[in-house]
């Protein structure tokens, strides 16, 4: 009877002494860890700037895990107030420029205080510090080069298969990886799609074999699936482009570029300006910059290996907690320039701003696409973000009557001079030179973009026969519907 009573008590103390050699284990073999741990700087070599820690040039690391000791350097850094933050751009209201949100947003009218901001800055760099999914866990998982595309409904997917059509014009041989939701993608797509463009794979963001899970948001705009398409795809530099984007070059020579060789990201400019009391400057430690534009995340070069941990904070600012962010950002774009910002790295970007490209019609311009630009100048992409909300019977009418969609562009004479301000926004068109008989009942208004002080030049000066382009790679599937 002894024996019994004793059994219990050795298998209490095997078990007590498997738990103590089981955690003694994990503390010997990194490889376990759930997280990678950013150092202590009193392990660094000198520092290579005046503040201690920081890297000078720090955008031309190896690797991600080259980053880590710079990391902890940031999250040391002193912390800026707002008012100090929205000092660095000195804007007048009488200049005109055009900023993301209006004047009428809770946070411009009441500026956030500091003990909120102080608050979401502690957030992200506990995250940085504490949270990250180690580089070499997931290093074999990507490789080589290739373009991802996020799509899924019907809509998207003929959009889809215009940008491949003009990839194989262009005898580009970048693979692609679409990156979909749930049963977003039947097989039977995917097959048909195949036949078309056999470099071509599938990912479901959906699936718990992803790097980065993220889910799926039934009445907003899910922006949280380009940040998780970069992080799970299975390339390891990846061109990210819209579905509704169309390479004017082959974008393979966008790996080559000199800025993208030094900076290993190329981040393209969107139309407006951050304000200087957006909250996002003082989260991220970032003084206000006046030479630089939202960024446009229609097309977005990066490499992984560099940048896997910068990714994971633009991916955590745009998932977990996109329902603050999203209050004065829009959506991942800024997220990844703001996750670069807070790690204090630097960009590449192209010299030139975006371009505005559409119709002139009896005076009246429409810019409907943004023209990107290779750092070399050459127009890379031409964006159709506004191309899809403008009224099928006024695409017809356009593409019938006076030669396409495609007619005219607007460059800003400084283009290349970022902290000069361009008036310029977006305004509403009514189609009033529409004749009556093309009207199919009352047009719904759509937005153009407008560069108001710029004349209006074809577009066959600085890009020739695009217009035939869109034709050929069937950029007008919309008016078959």
């Amino acid at each position: 009877m002894s024996s019994l009573f004793q059994r219990p008590k050795l298998l209490a103390a095997a078990f007590f002494v498997a738990v103590i050699v089981y955690f003694l284990f994990l503390s010997l073999h990194d490889e376990f860890e759930d997280y990678v741990k950013v150092p202590f700087i009193s392990n660094l070599s000198p520092p290579t700037s005046s503040l201690a820690g920081l890297v000078e040039n720090v955008h031309t690391l190896p690797n991600a895990d080259a980053y880590l000791p710079h990391f902890k350097a940031v999250t040391s850094l002193p912390s800026i107030s707002l008012a100090e933050a929205k000092a660095g751009c000195t804007w007048k209201d009488e200049q005109g420029v055009n900023f993301m949100y209006g004047g009428d947003a809770d946070w411009v009218i009441r500026e956030r205080n500091e003990s909120e901001l102080s608050s979401h800055r502690s957030e992200w760099q506990s995250f940085i510090t504490n949270n990250l999914i180690p580089y070499s866990r997931y290093s074999s998982r990507f490789s080589g080069r290739g373009i991802a595309v996020v799509a899924g409904n019907e809509r998207t997917m003929k959009r889809v298969n215009v940008l491949l059509r003009a990839l194989k014009r262009l005898n580009s041989s970048l693979p692609v990886e679409i990156h979909f939701y749930g049963d977003e993608v039947p097989a039977s797509t995917q097959t048909e799609m195949l036949k078309l463009f056999p470099n071509l794979y599938f990912n479901d963001l959906s699936s718990s074999t992803n790097i980065i899970p993220t889910g799926f948001n039934y009445f907003l705009a899910n922006f949280q699936f380009k940040t998780a398409a970069v992080l799970n795809s299975r390339f390891a530099e990846v061109l990210l482009l819209d579905s509704d984007n169309i390479p004017a070059i082959d974008p393979e020579s966008l790996f080559e570029s000199d800025t993208y060789r030094e900076f290993g990201t190329l981040f393209w400019p969107d139309i407006a300006r951050t304000r200087p009391n957006n909250p996002i400057w003082a989260i991220t430690n970032t003084i206000c910059i006046m030479d630089e534009y939202e960024q446009e995340s229609g097309q977005l070069l990066v490499d992984k290996r560099r940048f896997f941990y910068h990714l994971q904070l633009a991916a955590w600012l745009n998932n977990e907690n996109a329902a603050y962010y999203n209050r004065f950002l829009l959506g991942d774009k800024d997220m990844f320039r703001f996750a670069w910002h807070a790690l204090k790295t630097r960009y590449g970007k192209p010299a030139k701003w975006l371009t505005s490209v559409g119709t002139l019609t009896e005076g009246s311009y429409c810019g409907h696409t943004f023209a990107q630009h290779h750092p070399d100048g050459r127009i890379a992409f031409l964006h159709g973000g506004l191309l899809k909300q403008i009224p099928n019977e006024v695409v017809r009418w356009q593409r019938e009557v006076r030669g396409g969609v495609y007619q005219a562009y607007k460059r800003a004479g400084a283009d290349e001079r970022h902290v000069e301000v361009v008036k310029c926004g977006m305004r509403w068109d009514r189609g009033e030179y529409l004749p009556e008989e093309r009207r199919n009942g009352t047009l719904p208004v759509w937005m153009c973009m407008d560069l108001y002080d710029v004349p209006a030049r074809p577009i066959g000066e600085v890009l020739e026969g695009f217009e035939e382009v869109f034709e050929e790679v069937g950029g007008y599937w919309m008016l078959d519907e």
